[in-house]
């Protein structure tokens, strides 16, 4: 992985470790959702769903995943 990817996966665990506080993991993936679309720049975005889709999100939560994907649908 890329240094940036690295960065982006760290970033993306970071914000997933906050929001699966919520017992309800629904509302945690939609909330860590709400937040990337907010608050990272289109580029970063991108770059984290690129992830997801060319090598499954490797390093990523699965709360990460989860939330990430529903970005790009």
């Amino acid at each position: 992985m890329s240094s940036n990817i690295n960065t982006l996966v760290k970033m993306a665990n970071d914000i997933s470790n906050f929001f699966n506080a919520d017992p309800d993991k629904e509302v945690a993936a939609e909330g860590m959702r709400n937040h990337i679309v907010k608050s990272w720049d289109l580029r970063m975005r991108k770059a984290i769903i690129a992830h997801i889709t060319q090598h499954d999100g490797e390093g990523l939560s699965p709360l990460a995943k989860t939330a990430i994907s529903r970005i790009s649908a």
